[in-house]
C-alpha cells in the first residue's frame, strides 16, 4: 500500500493538486489558474478542455515537487466547485462551455419553474422539503432548463450533464462520468434524504434523468489510471481512482467537521457555515440548503454569504493605498498592516456597524437589494475603527447564518472550525470567537478542501476504515481562541444593532438605492 494520497481540486479560480502523507502533511502541490470567460453580462463560462489539461499539468508538477515516487501514491480523488456543469455527447464532445456556478442566466427560468410546480399542485416550499433547495440562481437546475430551452438540439444530443469532478474522473481513466451522491442535490431533482433522483420532479421540469451523472457514495473506487494517462500526469498506471465530493463537503471533513456540536465557518471569497447532522433535517423556513455529508452517509446544512473575505479585499483595494505601498516597500502583507490598525480599535469599533453586502444579502435574508454600508460614524472614528468594523461586520453575517442553522434543530454548536484567508489572522479569529460566543479553532493545513478529497482516497483504498479514522489521523488542530467574556457582551449588543440596522433599511432605503443604481 502506498504512503501518500492525492487530492485534486477543480475550483472556481483554478485547479490545484496536493499530495499528502497519511498523517495529513502536505508533501507537494501545484496550482494553475483556469481562464474564465464572460461572454455576456451574467454569463460565466470555462472550457472543459482547460480544466482537464490543468489537472494533468498540476498533478505532474506536484509529484515532481514532492520528490516521491509515483508508485508510493496509494490513490487519487477529486473535488470541485459545486453547482457547475458541462454537457457532453456520447463521444465525449463538449456541447457547450462549462456553466460556472456564478452564471446567472438561469434566473430567466424562475417563473417557468414556479408555474410548473403550481400546475402540479406544489409550492416552492414543497420543492425545498423534497430536495433541500429552494429556487435559486446559483443552483445548476435553472441553467439546465435554460440550456434545454435555448439549445434544444444540443440538449437532445446530450449524453450526460456532468460536474467538474465527473469530468476529471473520466479524463483520468474511468470508463464513465461518475459523480458522488452527496453533492447531487444541486440538480434539484434529487431527494435530500436518500440522495436518489426523483422521477416525479424530472417529469415536472421536463428533463431526462438518464442525462444526469451516475452517482456513488464518496470513497467509492471507480477505476484506475491507464498507461496513457500515467504518461500525462506522472501517476503510476493502475493507481486507484476514487470518487470524492464537492469542495465544501471536502472542506468540512478536511477540518474534521463530522460530529454533532461542531460547525465549520469558511471566510473565503464567499462565506459559508456548515453544520453536520446524523438526522434528516430541514430549515422550518427553507433558509438553508441541505446536502449529503461526505464519507458518513449523513447530512450537512449550509448557509452562504455572497461576499466574506472578498469584502475585506474590497476595503483593502479601495481604502488602503498607503498600506499597500508601505507593505511593498517593507516586504510585508498589506493585511497585516490593516489588522495592526484594527487592533488599536476597541471591540465594537466605537459603535460603528459595517453591513457587508457588496453583492447583496444571501442567507438568512436573501435580499438582492441589500447594500454594504458603514453606519454610526462620527468625527471621533479612525481608519482603524473602520477596518475593525469591516472585520466585525463580516462575522455578524456569519453569526446570523449560524443562528439560522440552529433553528433547524441541530445539537447546540460548542466549537467552530474556521478556514479561509481570514483564519490566518489571529485578531480575526479572536473576533470570531467573541462574536460567536464559542471557541474557534484552526487546523494545520491551509488546503482543507484538497485534504478532504485525499482523505476520501485513503478511505476508498482501505488505508482507513472510515472518514472518522481518517480525520483522527489526518486532521490536526493548530490554534484555538476562547471567547473573552467582556467582549462577548459588547458583541451581543452590536449584533442586535446590526440586525436592527438591516430591518430599518430593508423596506425603503435599500430598494431605493438599488433602483437608483440600476439606472446608472
Amino acid at each position: 500500500m502506498g504512503k501518500y494520497v492525492v487530492g485534486i481540486d477543480a475550483g472556481t479560480m483554478g485547479v490545484r493538486c496536493v499530495i499528502f502523507d497519511l498523517k495529513g502533511n502536505e508533501v507537494g502541490s501545484a496550482y494553475y489558474e483556469t481562464p474564465t470567460q464572460y461572454p455576456k453580462p451574467g454569463w460565466v463560462e470555462q472550457r472543459a478542455e482547460d480544466v482537464i489539461e490543468l489537472a494533468y499539468k498540476s498533478t505532474r508538477e506536484a509529484i515532481a515537487k514532492s520528490g516521491i515516487k509515483s508508485e508510493e501514491i496509494a490513490a487519487v480523488s477529486f473535488t470541485n466547485m459545486r453547482s457547475t456543469f458541462v454537457p457532453v455527447d456520447k463521444d465525449g464532445n463538449f456541447l457547450h462551455p462549462i456553466f460556472v456556478w456564478q452564471d446567472l442566466r438561469g434566473t430567466e427560468m424562475f417563473p417557468w419553474m414556479r408555474q410548473k410546480l403550481s400546475e402540479n399542485g406544489m409550492t416552492e416550499m414543497d420543492l425545498y422539503n423534497i430536495t433541500g433547495f429552494p429556487i435559486g440562481a446559483v443552483w445548476p437546475s435553472s441553467k439546465v432548463y435554460w440550456y434545454k430551452k435555448h439549445y434544444p438540439d444540443l440538449y437532445d444530443k446530450t449524453y450526460k450533464m456532468i460536474t467538474p469532478q465527473a469530468l476529471l474522473i473520466k479524463a483520468f481513466g474511468a470508463d464513465d462520468y461518475y459523480d458522488d451522491n452527496t453533492d447531487a442535490g444541486w440538480w434539484q431533482i434529487v431527494d435530500a434524504d436518500t440522495f436518489e433522483y426523483v422521477p416525479k420532479l424530472a417529469k415536472i421540469f421536463e428533463v431526462d434523468i438518464d442525462k444526469y451523472p451516475k452517482n456513488y457514495p464518496p470513497a467509492t473506487r471507480v477505476g484506475e489510471i491507464p498507461k496513457e494517462i500515467a504518461e500525462k500526469t506522472g501517476l503510476k498506471a493502475g493507481t486507484p481512482i476514487i470518487v470524492g465530493s464537492g469542495d465544501q463537503q471536502c472542506g468540512a471533513i478536511g477540518v474534521g467537521n463530522a460530529r454533532e456540536g461542531l460547525a465549520s465557518v469558511c471566510l473565503g471569497t464567499a462565506g459559508l457555515c456548515i453544520g453536520y447532522s446524523k438526522n434528516h433535517i430541514r430549515h422550518p423556513s427553507g433558509k438553508n440548503h441541505i446536502l449529503g455529508h461526505a464519507g458518513t452517509g449523513h447530512w450537512q446544512m449550509e448557509g452562504h454569504a455572497s461576499a466574506a473575505a472578498s469584502s475585506f479585499r474590497w476595503f483593502r483595494n479601495t481604502f488602503a493605498h498607503i498600506e499597500r505601498t508601505t507593505a511593498s516597500m517593507l516586504g510585508v502583507d498589506t493585511y497585516d498592516l490593516l489588522t495592526q490598525q484594527a487592533a488599536q480599535s476597541p471591540p465594537g469599533a466605537k459603535g460603528t456597524v459595517y453591513l457587508p453586502w457588496l453583492a447583496g444579502a444571501a442567507c438568512p435574508y436573501y435580499d438582492s437589494n441589500a447594500r454594504a454600508s458603514f453606519v454610526g460614524m462620527t468625527f471621533a472614528h479612525t481608519k482603524g475603527d473602520m477596518i475593525r468594523a469591516a472585520m466585525e461586520g463580516i462575522c455578524y453575517e456569519m453569526r446570523d447564518m449560524l443562528e439560522s442553522l440552529q433553528e433547524a434543530n441541530f445539537a447546540p454548536f460548542e466549537c467552530y472550525r474556521v478556514t479561509g484567508g481570514a483564519a490566518r489572522s489571529s485578531l480575526w479569529n479572536q473576533i470570531q470567537a467573541d462574536v460567536y460566543g464559542k471557541p474557534v479553532e484552526t487546523v494545520k493545513t491551509s488546503e482543507a478542501t484538497a485534504l478532504g478529497a485525499a482523505m476520501l482516497a485513503a478511505v476508498g483504498v482501505g488505508i482507513y476504515r472510515d472518514i472518522h479514522e481518517a480525520i483522527d489521523n489526518m486532521v490536526h488542530v493548530e490554534g484555538r481562541w476562547e471567547p473573552i467574556e467582556e467582549n462577548v457582551k459588547v458583541y451581543n449588543e452590536m449584533f442586535g444593532i446590526y440586525r436592527d440596522t438591516y430591518q430599518a433599511l430593508k423596506e425603503k432605503a435599500f430598494p431605493a438605492i438599488a433602483g437608483f443604481q440600476e439606472k446608472l
